[in-house]
């Protein structure tokens, strides 16, 4: 903005644009009074309201000429009589002041378009300031966009407020959790703070939690944000006014977006999801967004490559959100337009239904969609939608999660019970394996008392849902409770596969709780329930269950019996989640029991591939560090290397999830590697993870040896390791065998499968029979 040497490059005006209330009239002010303080403009500075968003009718250029020339001290009887001679008048005096080497700043509040200014913008050595609530692209301006203040700055803002006029009011430093709470109802908006500050100010005596309160409450926050007073430029001090103003100068479609995007649950939208809601072509549904961003009502939160690559196509890559009180007015603004209640309401007219029904459709056909991609049923490019793949459906369920869960509760809540119920079942496998258990909980909980207004079968399936989200979030009792209640009301309504998913569940959760026998009894329940119906995929699930279970109770020779079993069924199946199940749990038995650390490796190598395939990055993870342990047995000196590498894979697949007895595991087995590899410098932190995860969970048992084991390899970094040295030349057969562990990893087939003589292994293949 400083006037100087002029160049091509050089800023003549600046435009200043965000949403109403966001402190755009404030900034400009405020670094026009800087220029002037720092002596940048010797000929002075100007100020005009344009009113484009104002309830006044806007300023013309020509009259805002006439106010800049009276502002400059041209005395009245010397002004032109006309709009066009006050225009001619105001670019001969930026012309005299040039030639004078005066430079002037002109300040242009509130510019609705580019055709109220483009006559007013002033050449060189002048400076122009320009604050718009619309991104005015179509002049060659810089420009400077205005966001919500950051929860610190809002806290800041709020505190001066409230001191203002030298008082001393300590009500934000006395309660720094209230005072952030408050900046975040008000969604960091200038104007909020300031309205909130000056109601507070008008009652000393009022907490702040006491007006945090009164604002959580979304149905009348906006009318909290208010005062019957105007600011210093004549503007009402309510943010529902200044949001009044933005709307009512938005074209017919654009509004109609506006309401129905602040219906849609979930904190953002992708392009191809807000043209769904809207009932749109894409490219029309684009260009209704793209002018609510243009006039800051909404905010592109991501931005698409311009390449459609695997794994996020480029119409989910660019998304969309709402500020929390643009939100709360669009979605006051569309029950405005929702018929109203009676015998003869106009339920066909109700947008906001219709648009909650076309999501409804979208988001289930999608969930199945992905849900078939990551169970391995489906083939890519067989199912609708914008997956070519496992890849893209799981990532599209990550950009979604949110908004997809908000879904679930925003549809029980609307008494649209079969979609929260059928979501949240399109949901389980992906919440499961990505250590969502919390989401996992709150769908179920909803999708539990949706069901309640629907058929006994689904009630069964829905307390299902329930009960093994609860073993997922440690609530065993209650997922005993919940479980064996679905089970019983499964056999009424006369669903066996919902009983036998009951008793699936309700083994894992004996088992969790140390009730084996229990486990057993329960597996074995299902495994015959489920080969009296048919169902051999049930069955094979219910067997790897009960191998585990018989791990435990130290039969090894049934473990084995029961993963053949399984194997076979999975692969007959070409069901590679299974496959990968059978793997990953015999490839304990072959580390800890047999000594077999060849056969562990090949089957965790064939675990990575299957899980890999379907997306199951929990899962991938799990076989990753378990190939890393398996390589170290093999020959530490020869393949240490490769037991870090998978491990540290492992590790950092294990870091973006949940689960904190995997977090543990698997830097603890990271950090001991490479203390005995030497690297003790590299160790050190991995181990000092592990020791701060642990420190974060309470009671668990495992997380607690844990603790203790990495405390004791720290204290031992420092003491003198013996290098590692092969004991025995490795033989030519092993050096096939790693060769072929990792091209099972990679997807490769395994050709020379046979150098492994395991029956669990040739079942796996397809041979053994």
């Amino acid at each position: 903005m400083r006037p100087g040497a002029e160049t091509d490059s050089a800023v003549v005006v600046s435009a200043i644009a965000g949403m109403g209330g966001a402190g755009k009239t404030a900034l400009a002010l405020h670094a026009a009074h800087e220029a002037q303080r720092r002596g940048w403009f010797p000929g002075g500075a100007v100020f005009a309201d344009l009113r484009g968003y104002s309830a006044l009718d806007p300023v013309p250029a020509g009259a805002v000429a006439d106010r800049l020339l009276r502002a400059m001290g041209i005395p009245a009887r010397q002004l032109p009589g006309t709009e066009s001679g006050a225009l001619d008048a105001w670019r001969r005096l930026l012309h005299d002041l040039a030639g004078q080497n005066a430079s002037l700043l002109v300040v242009l509040d509130n510019v609705r378009d580019p055709g109220q200014v483009g006559a007013l913008l002033p050449q060189p050595p002048h400076r122009a300031l320009i604050t718009s609530r619309q991104a005015l692209g179509s002049l060659p301006v810089h420009h400077v966009d205005v966001a919500p203040l950051p929860t610190d700055e809002a806290v800041l803002l709020l505190d001066t407020a409230l001191r203002a006029a030298k008082t001393q009011d300590p009500r934000c430093s006395d309660d720094p959790a209230g005072a952030e709470e408050l900046a975040g109802l008000c969604g960091g908006l200038p104007l909020a703070l300031r309205i909130s500050a000056a109601l507070l100010r008008t009652d000393a005596d009022r907490p702040l939690s006491a007006h945090v309160e009164e604002l959580r409450e979304t149905r009348d926050r906006l009318d909290t944000l208010s005062l019957d007073q105007e600011d210093t430029e004549g503007r009402p001090l309510a943010v529902k006014a200044s949001l009044d103003l933005s709307y009512h100068h938005l074209p017919p479609a654009a509004a109609r977006a506006l309401r129905l995007l602040a219906t849609c649950p979930g904190p953002d939208i992708s392009t191809s999801t807000a043209a769904v809601l809207l009932g749109l072509p894409r490219p029309l549904g684009r260009r209704h967004l793209a002018v609510l961003a243009r006039h800051h009502l909404i905010v592109r939160t991501g931005l698409p490559t311009g390449k459609a690559q695997a794994p996020r196509p480029i119409e989910d890559a660019e998304r969309w959100s709402l500020h929390d009180l643009v939100r709360l007015y669009g979605a006051e603004q569309a029950e405005r337009h929702r018929p109203g209640p009676g015998p003869d309401a106009d339920l066909a007219g109700d947008e906001v239904a219709a648009a909650a029904l076309r999501l409804d459709d979208h988001c289930t056909a999608l969930t199945a969609a992905a849900d078939a991609l990551l169970d391995g049923r489906t083939a890519a490019g067989t199912v609708p939608g914008p997956f070519g793949g496992a890849a893209q459906a799981l990532a599209w369920l990550d950009a979604e999660r949110a908004n997809l869960v908000a879904l679930v509760g925003a549809a029980r809540r609307a008494d649209r019970h079969r979609p929260a119920l059928t979501l949240t079942l399109n949901l389980q496998r992906y919440l499961e394996d990505h250590w969502r258990g919390a989401d996992a909980y709150l769908c179920a909980t909803q999708a539990e008392a949706a069901a309640r207004h629907l058929p006994p079968a689904d009630y069964a399936t829905a307390l299902c849902a329930l009960g093994n989200a609860c073993r997922l979030t440690g609530r065993l009792d209650e997922a005993v409770e919940r479980l064996s209640e679905a089970a019983e009301v499964a056999a009424q309504a006369e669903r066996p596969r919902t009983v036998s998913a009951a008793l699936h569940n309700l083994g894992l959760t004996y088992a969790l709780r140390g009730e084996l026998p229990a486990a057993e009894a329960a597996h074995r329940s299902d495994i015959d329930l489920s080969r009296r119906q048919g169902d051999r995929q049930g069955e094979a699930m219910a067997l790897v269950a009960l191998a585990d279970v018989l791990h435990e109770r130290g039969k090894p020779e049934a473990v084995t019996t029961a993963l053949v079993r399984a194997a076979h069924l999975f692969h007959d199946l070409g069901d590679g989640w299974g496959s990968g199940m059978v793997a990953l749990r015999h490839s304990r038995t072959a580390l800890r029991d047999l000594r077999a650390p060849a056969c562990a490796a090949a089957c965790l190598g064939w675990a990575v591939r299957e899980f890999r395939h379907v997306g199951a990055q929990a899962k991938v993870a799990v076989a990753s560090v378990g190939l890393g342990a398996a390589y170290w047995q093999l020959c530490p000196a020869c393949y240490g290397a490769k037991a870090i590498t998978w491990t540290r894979d492992g590790a950092a697949l294990a870091e973006t999830g949940t689960d904190d007895r995997l977090k543990a595991q698997s830097m603890f087995q990271l950090g001991s590697l490479l203390a005995q590899s030497g690297h003790r410098t590299e160790a050190r932190p991995h181990l000092e993870r592990t020791a701060a995860v642990c420190a974060m969970a309470d009671g668990d048992p495992e997380l607690a040896r844990l603790a203790r084991a990495a405390h004791s390899a720290l204290a031992h970094l420092g003491k003198p390791k013996s290098p590692l040295l092969c004991t025995e030349t490795p033989a030519q057969e092993t050096d096939k065998l790693v060769d072929l562990v990792e091209a099972i990893a990679r997807g490769d087939a395994p050709a020379t499968s046979l150098l492994i003589v395991d029956p669990v292994w040739l079942a796996l293949i397809g041979a053994g029979r």
